[in-house]
């Protein structure tokens, strides 16, 4: 973790095939000084798996009521609220659930404890819309990989294609994929048992 505030700014070209979107978008991030690096890194995949023309930061680190990442309409409204790991408060994604029917709620981790916790304290409190809850895993060894190679300027081209992720940046290419995870199973049924992935 970092002992300062950490701000960088990435290029990012992104060629997803899967979903016929074609784009290119400078993102600056700003990890806070108690943000941990995993979170930041899952706000930046946020952007590359969910990107979406009306993407913004979130501020959800600091600020209680906010997402980590969300999309909004050219009216202002949320159109998808997305958390990065498990929410520092529960309540906010059940909050999230509830109010922002008509909205994707998109949970992303690296973690699967993690994401087995939140689904049952989600369970816990008897969350409303629960079958509307986006649940995706990407593995610890990507985010390693991004965290190794990562600076304060950066340049990616991303593609996605056939549900497969390539990152290439000055020519280290890293490869990963999204797995969706039913957060209507409890907490298991049917994940991937190994840290590492399928």
């Amino acid at each position: 973790m970092l002992s300062r505030a950490f701000r960088c700014q990435v290029r990012l070209q992104l060629s997803d095939v899967d979903r016929g979107v074609y784009a290119q978008r400078q993102i600056a991030l700003a990890q806070h000084p108690d943000e941990p690096d995993e979170h930041i890194l899952l706000r930046f995949l946020a952007w590359v798996f969910f990107f979406d023309e009306g993407m913004e930061d979130g501020e959800g680190w600091v600020l209680v009521a906010e997402p980590d990442v969300r999309v909004r309409d050219l009216t202002g409204e949320i159109t998808a609220w997305i958390e990065c790991g498990a929410p520092s408060q529960v309540k906010r994604l059940v909050r999230a659930l509830g109010r922002h029917k008509d909205a994707r709620t998109i949970a992303l981790f690296a973690d699967l404890d993690e994401a087995r916790s939140l689904v049952r304290e989600l369970h816990s409190q008897r969350a409303r819309n629960l079958e509307a809850l986006e649940l995706y895993w990407v593995t610890p060894a990507l985010l390693h990989r991004l965290e190794a190679i990562g600076s304060r300027s950066m340049v990616w081209t991303a593609t996605l294609s056939d549900g497969q992720l390539f990152l290439d940046s000055d020519g280290e290419v890293l490869e990963g994929a999204l797995t969706r995870l039913d957060a209507r199973a409890g907490a298991a049924a049917g994940w991937p048992e190994s840290k590492e992935g399928p």
